[in-house]
């Protein structure tokens, strides 16, 4: 019979690798609360090296594998496996090995996201086109629409900070939340993404809001709940409290971006805004508190309207993504698939395609990420019993193999 000791080892020889990879891609370690004296005195090692000890570990992981093991150990054995596999593949990537979108987003999310074809978002957009406001071309028309409902950037704080408030209080009421948490805000520039929670451990994040483009007010309640609370945040202390700290299972104290449990991460933060409040809810939430707040009049019914109908173009970035990353499309293609297709205007679709070429495949996690842990937790009929199934799939991750349809 395994011995948990001897996962525990293999657990701190992965954590270990993670640190060293990550001393040649600075953004492979999203973050890290195990022992200091993992990372202490670390060095640049060969790539080749790295392979040679991931090929290891992934031996040695594939021979206890095959041993008697306990529910329990079998489970953490599974998902040290999933996560060296990509440790693996991001190797390979590192060491100038290309790898098609689909090949990536296999080896280093688990998964293979379902293929649309341009029709799918044409449509969707002929139907916008009835219900946007104005004549003419409808990027421009939908760009002009939405401006009435930019929260003023003399405003930005007020708003995201009541955002982030109500969906604390909202989440505390389904999980128990340690009384020393706690979540800081800053707002930076210059950056691919529109906001990113930096995890500090102890129960504590770093959340950062980009200023580069304007906050409309439907993103204050939706970045509040991705990055906070149910999201990133609380996928992050509920694994520390109860695995790390809990249970002494360090394979969690440290996440790894491009590798399975993004796939989760991504889909759950996406997600949870449905669990906090319904569409009725939100909207009245909005209306009553946000708006006044931002100084914003505007029929928010229709909003909601167009909005909900725009959201089903999510997908298009999967596409724009792949045939970029793929080589099908250049820089500039891709920005004009965004403005034409998916109605951005040109500096987001600019940012945008910032985002594809840093993080390629990991598009996938957000839509597809949202739809399969909306379909795993829905999969309960009542509230009660999905806040259930959300909060045990953030304690104990499943990659996506273990959870997708």
């Amino acid at each position: 019979m395994v011995r948990n000791s001897q996962v525990d080892n293999l657990a701190q020889q992965y954590v270990t690798l993670v640190l060293n990879v990550g001393l040649h891609q600075p953004l492979y370690v999203d973050a890290y609360y195990g022992p200091e004296t993992w990372r202490q005195g670390l060095s640049l090692q060969p790539l080749p090296q790295l392979r040679e000890t991931c090929q290891s570990l992934c031996v040695e992981l594939g021979r206890i594998s095959t041993m008697p093991l306990s529910h329990t150990l079998s489970e953490r054995v599974s998902f040290l496996a999933k996560q060296l596999d990509s440790v693996a593949v991001f190797l390979r990537s590192l060491s100038g090995e290309p790898l098609s979108f689909t090949e990536e987003s296999l080896g280093l999310y688990d998964v293979r996201a379902p293929k649309y074809t341009l029709d799918r978002f044409i449509e969707c957009r002929d139907q916008l086109a009835k219900l946007v406001p104005g004549d003419g071309d409808l990027t421009a028309r939908f760009t002009a629409y939405r401006q009435q409902f930019i929260v003023p950037s003399e405003r930005v704080a007020a708003v995201f900070s009541a955002a982030v408030e109500r969906a604390r209080a909202l989440t505390a009421m389904h999980i128990d939340l340690p009384e020393n948490e706690r979540f800081s805000i800053e707002y930076v520039t210059d950056k691919v993404w529109t906001a990113y929670n930096w995890y500090q451990g102890s129960c504590s994040s770093l959340i950062e809001l980009n200023q580069d483009q304007p906050l409309y007010l439907e993103r204050a309640l939706e970045l509040a709940s991705h990055e906070g609370y149910p999201g990133h945040h609380v996928f992050n202390l509920l694994q520390e409290r109860d695995l790390v700290s809990g249970r002494g299972w360090l394979e969690y104290a440290i996440y790894p971006l491009y590798s399975p449990i993004s796939f989760l991460s991504e889909g759950s933060a996406n997600y949870g805004l449905s669990l906090l409040m319904s569409q009725q809810q939100r909207l009245e939430y909005e209306r009553d508190v946000l708006m006044p707040l931002a100084g914003i009049e505007g029929d928010i019914v229709q909003y909601y309207q167009i909005m909900t109908l725009y959201k089903q173009l999510a997908y298009l970035d999967n596409l724009v993504c792949q045939q970029l990353t793929d080589g099908e499309i250049d820089d500039v293609r891709a920005a004009e698939m965004l403005v034409e297709f998916g109605l951005y205007t040109d500096s987001k679709a600019k940012q945008r395609v910032a985002f594809y070429r840093s993080n390629r495949s990991y598009v996938i996690n957000y839509n597809y990420g949202e739809d399969c842990v909306r379909e795993w937790v829905e999969k309960e009929p009542d509230s009660k019993r999905r806040w259930q199934r959300f909060e045990a799939l953030l304690k104990r991750p499943r990659t996506a193999s273990g959870f997708t349809r």
